[in-house]
C-alpha cells in the first residue's frame, strides 16, 4: 500500500491532468447530448403541434399526420385528373373565331352576307356562310380539318375568315 501511495504522490500532477481531461471530454459529451436533446424536443413539438390530445404519443400523432398526407395526395391526384380532362376539353372547344362580312351580289344590299370560322386549338371546326340578297338568304356549313376544307372549295371570304381565325 505504501508503494501505491508513493506512486500516486509522485504522479499526482499527471493523474490530476488526466482526470481533468476526462472531465472536460465528458462535459463536452454532455453539452453535445443536451444540444441534440433540445433539437429533438423542438422537432417533437413541431410534430405534435396540430394534435388536440396532449396525452397522444408520437406514434399516434405520426399516424394522424400520415393519414392527412395520404388524403392530400389522393386529392391532388383527383385534381390532376380533372385538370387533364379540362385540358382535353379545351383543346376540342372553339377558341378561334373570325367573322368576315361582304356583299355577295355587288348590288345595294350592303354587306349583309357573312362567313364565320369557328375553330378549335388544332384549327379544326366549321365555317358557316350566309349569302343574303334582297329577297332570299342561303346558309352553308363547311367542315374544316387542321386548317383545310377537305371536301368543299372555299370562297375567298371563307379563306379570309379561316386565315384570320387560324392566326388567333
Amino acid at each position: 500500500m505504501d508503494e501505491l501511495n508513493a506512486i500516486i504522490s509522485n504522479n499526482l500532477a499527471y493523474i490530476l491532468i488526466f482526470v481533468g481531461i476526462i472531465i472536460a471530454v465528458l462535459i463536452g459529451f454532455i453539452i453535445s447530448l443536451e444540444s441534440k436533446l433540445s433539437d429533438m424536443r423542438k422537432r417533437f413539438r413541431r410534430i405534435t403541434m396540430g394534435s388536440d390530445d396532449d396525452d397522444a404519443n408520437a406514434h399516434e400523432i405520426l399516424i394522424k399526420h400520415a393519414d392527412k398526407i395520404n388524403s392530400a395526395v389522393d386529392a391532388e391526384e383527383k385534381l390532376n385528373s380533372e385538370i387533364n380532362q379540362l385540358k382535353e376539353l379545351v383543346k376540342k372547344s372553339i377558341c378561334r373565331v373570325s367573322v368576315v362580312r361582304f356583299n355577295a351580289f355587288h348590288d345595294d344590299t350592303a354587306e349583309l352576307s357573312y362567313c364565320i370560322a369557328l375553330l378549335d386549338a388544332e384549327n379544326s371546326g366549321v365555317i358557316i356562310s350566309s349569302l343574303t340578297g334582297r329577297e332570299f338568304s342561303r346558309n352553308y356549313v363547311k367542315p374544316i380539318e387542321k386548317g383545310e376544307s377537305p371536301n368543299f372549295k372555299l370562297t375567298k371570304e371563307e379563306e379570309q375568315a379561316l386565315r384570320d381565325a387560324s392566326l388567333k
